[in-house]
């Protein structure tokens, strides 16, 4: 009787065999490389999502920062319009002879349009907030697409378009630079937050020698709608540093400039 047939081990590359168990566990090795490439293209996909916003914000910060030791100052104003405390700036800013930057959410825009009207006519720059203020980083591409590029008709008048945006909590992410740049928006971001929107507010004079240390910068502050118990104070704190910041700058004989990222900027 001729011997039982035996079948050959299988030749791999450079003369090696695979023998039953190193067939055996190839399931295995497969699962274990498809896992890794998922992984990979996971944690890539996530760096190309918030890198590109971090990298933005970065280079934000680096034309803000240009501000300092130049002699220059901006007065910019987040999270309105409300009817009171803008139009307490308003005030303020026409005395003076200063222009600001408003950054607008679009739902307060909408809801109190007249004011809008006010900040246009006495000549400021109102900028774009989004449109309901979510934190770029804790929403998806869609709703930050959506949050970016909502911007309602009533700020953007026929050759009047707005020039730029500031980010909610200054975060971003790919969504949001793509429509920012979809819109003409330039990034704008800051380089001093008043705190007055803080648990603890500082005392003006803080913020005012901190801002003269610097030699100028891009100061952030709110005319937001409060509904705290302490509102009046934090508004009233507003309101004092703004004085404050522009009898610095008097003093100083520093300019009281737009936003770098902004057209009216002078070059």
């Amino acid at each position: 009787h001729p011997p039982p047939r035996t079948d050959p081990p299988i030749l791999l590359a450079r003369g090696r065999r695979m023998d039953d168990d190193t067939w055996n566990r190839r399931p295995d090795a497969m699962f274990e490389t498809t896992l890794a490439i998922l992984i990979a293209g996971i944690i890539g996909s996530l760096f190309l999502y918030f890198g590109t916003g971090v990298a933005a914000r970065l280079l934000a910060d680096q034309r803000a920062a240009s501000f300092r030791g130049a002699g220059r100052l901006a007065l910019t104003y987040d999270d309105g319009p409300s009817p009171r405390q803008t139009d307490r700036i308003l005030e303020i800013l026409a005395a003076r002879g200063a222009s600001a930057t408003f950054f607008v959410i679009g739902r307060s825009a909408e809801r109190h349009a007249a004011v809008i009207d006010r900040i246009t006519e006495a000549g400021h720059e109102i900028g774009w907030h989004s449109r309901t203020h979510r934190n770029q980083w804790r929403c998806g591409p869609l709703t930050a697409w959506r949050d970016t590029t909502s911007i309602p008709g009533t700020l953007e008048p026929a050759g009047s378009p707005m020039g730029v945006y500031r980010p909610p909590y200054g975060n971003l992410n790919l969504a949001s630079v793509l429509g920012a740049r979809s819109r003409g928006l330039g990034i704008s971001t800051w380089t001093l937050a008043s705190g007055d929107t803080y648990p603890t507010i500082p005392s003006v004079r803080e913020v005012v020698d901190r801002v003269d240390a610097e030699g100028g910068g891009v100061v952030l502050m709110h005319d937001m709608e409060r509904d705290t118990d302490d509102a009046e104070a934090r508004d009233r704190f507003v309101v004092d540093l703004s004085v404050a910041l522009l009898d610095l700058a008097r003093d100083r004989g520093w300019q009281v400039s737009p936003v770098p990222e902004s057209s009216r900027n002078p070059s």
